[in-house]
């Protein structure tokens, strides 16, 4: 599982989280290997542990961990990142077995 929060900064356009969650829903999704593509604004949810200051996040799960290695280079992957990383200010990633 692999799962992204983006931080945008003030300068990004304001559909930027809705262009790269279609990108994700359209892109994304259909890429070998990945068996599920989530994509989302934070919940709102008022507790205490909760950080909602991002702006997006995603959570690919991945058919297996070559399949989540081979997304490392995949060239969707490239260019989500050559479209969007210009309006990253920060990006915090979580791998994880499931």
């Amino acid at each position: 599982m692999h799962a992204v929060v983006f931080w945008l900064k003030p300068s990004a356009p304001t559909d930027t989280v809705e262009v790269m969650s279609d990108f994700y829903r359209n892109r994304i999704s259909g890429v070998d290997g990945v068996e599920h593509a989530f994509v989302g604004p934070p919940a709102g949810t008022d507790r205490e542990v909760v950080d909602g200051s991002y702006r997006l996040m995603s959570v690919l799960v991945f058919s297996s961990e070559d399949a989540a290695a081979a997304w490392q280079s995949d060239p969707v992957h490239d260019e989500f990142r050559s479209r969007f990383e210009a309006h990253f200010e920060r990006v915090v990633v979580y791998d994880s077995i499931v």
